[in-house]
């Protein structure tokens, strides 16, 4: 009996697949909140695909207007295409209309101008406290275990609007903290507690508290200060973000990227979002 032996060897060969680039369209990325402190708009350009590179937008003329003020944002001399406001605060329930205006540039033989009107929206007066409550058994959340966690449950009155949507922000020892199981809490409705004392004997679901984040301990050490920010959003806001995670890791070999939700107006398709958000916070420290 004859035996046969075969050699099976894999190749691999480099192919380049042409995807088409759209125009090259500014990009505005910006904020105004109540809070006093800097604020910052981000000016660039669409960059091509798969490119780390990104052109910034210099020399242009970026203010917003409401509530009686006119509010200025200034380039910075070291990084071009930033640009911040003084220290200052904007208002709750403010209606705020965003100009901006690049007069010279190479990228269109006319001058660009780019608009998005906003509205403030309205937020508790604030956090009286949060607790930092260790994660129950029964309350199961993805990608964390249930004794290494910690629920961070703040207590204020809330509003009586259903449609306040709260953008979350931790914070550990002042930095922005960020891990899988904290962004489940990002974005949080107040539908269903607005109207009640948030946590209070009144909206408590079998003596159990409502976080609003949560912390792995393994990121946490004996006297950490742990940070909340409830930043009260629109809802046009609440669904660009949305969109920018449906965005994230998109294969353009294998479908379409969503199309790209905007609040900017323009006369060049300019794209991105300008948001103005109430803020209100609070902190705690962590004992082991």
């Amino acid at each position: 009996m004859g035996v046969s032996l075969f050699s099976v060897v894999a190749c691999t060969e480099e192919i380049s697949i042409d995807t088409p680039e759209g125009k090259k369209v500014p990009v505005v990325e910006g904020y105004l909140t109540d809070e006093v402190k800097r604020h910052e708009i981000i000016l660039s350009y669409t960059s091509k695909l798969y490119s780390g590179e990104k052109e910034m937008i210099s020399g242009a003329e970026v203010y917003v207007a409401g509530g009686g003020d006119t509010i200025y944002y200034y380039e910075q001399e070291d990084s071009p295409g930033h640009y911040l406001t003084d220290y200052v605060a904007g208002k709750k329930n403010t209606r705020y209309h965003l100009e901006i205006n690049v007069v010279e540039n190479t990228w269109s033989s006319r001058p660009i101008r780019m608009i998005a009107e906003v509205k403030m929206p309205n937020n508790a007066d604030g956090i009286d406290s949060i607790k930092l409550l260790r994660k129950q058994d029964e309350q199961d959340v993805p990608f964390v275990e249930d004794t290494v966690a910690v629920r961070i449950c703040p207590y204020f009155q809330t509003l009586s609007n259903p449609d306040i949507v709260y953008n979350v922000a931790l914070y550990l020892n002042g930095n922005r903290f960020k891990n899988r199981p904290s962004s489940l809490f990002q974005l949080f409705q107040m539908r269903g507690y607005a109207g009640y004392y948030f946590n209070g004997p009144d909206m408590l679901q079998n003596n159990v508290e409502v976080p609003v984040g949560i912390m792995n301990t393994s990121y946490l050490h004996e006297g950490d200060t742990i940070g909340l920010k409830l930043q009260s959003i629109s809802k046009d806001y609440m669904y660009y973000l949305f969109n920018q995670k449906l965005a994230i890791g998109v294969n353009p070999i294998m479908g379409a990227f969503p199309a790209m939700y905007t609040n900017i107006m323009s006369n060049c398709g300019a794209i991105g979002w300008f948001s103005a958000t109430s803020v209100i916070g609070a902190e705690a420290i962590y004992h082991q």
